[in-house]
């Protein structure tokens, strides 16, 4: 009898939270076949502590942040870090060696310019966009505060816009 109304409780819940789930999902990790993984997980736990889901006020905030925290997972895992794409990434964007020129010489003119600036951009452009420093790392290297650091940055940046016009 209590499996029954166990087992009733979670197709409810299953119909009524399933297409929200599977859209937070979504937001998260925009793979159809992972969503449905996903959400699966979550009413697999949800079926698993649901003696326990009684006292709890809210189930669809518990089954928002289960889901949120199942994507945040699967995001943080090693498998997620280190896909590597197929071919079918590859044919999609093909380049050319006309596009392999122009990268080149936009690439070229783009140093240039990064040239013209004074030397306190060009230097917050390498560590940033050559180095790929964050911005805490940035502010260690350099000892000076994160603000300045991000005030920096965003004045090369509009520099640069400003000088390849």
């Amino acid at each position: 009898m209590r499996e029954s109304i166990e087992n009733d409780q979670l197709t409810n819940l299953m119909n009524t939270y399933s297409t929200d789930l599977k859209k937070l999902a979504w937001r998260y990790v925009k793979d159809p076949h992972l969503v449905e993984d996903i959400v699966q997980e979550v009413f697999l736990k949800c079926a698993i502590n649901l003696f326990q889901l009684q006292d709890i006020c809210s189930i669809r905030a518990w089954l928002y942040t289960v889901t949120k925290n199942q994507c945040t997972d699967y995001l943080r895992t090693k498998y997620h870090q280190n896909v590597i794409p197929t071919n079918d990434f590859f044919v999609a964007y093909q380049i050319t060696p006309e596009l392999e020129c122009m990268f080149q010489q936009t690439k070229e003119e783009i140093i240039d310019h990064i040239d013209d600036l004074p030397e306190l951009y060009q230097e917050i452009l390498y560590l940033f966009y050559v180095k790929e420093l964050k911005l805490k790392e940035i502010q260690q290297y350099l000892n000076i505060n994160i603000s300045t650091v991000k005030t920096r940055l965003y004045r090369a940046k509009h520099l640069l816009k400003v000088s390849m016009m």
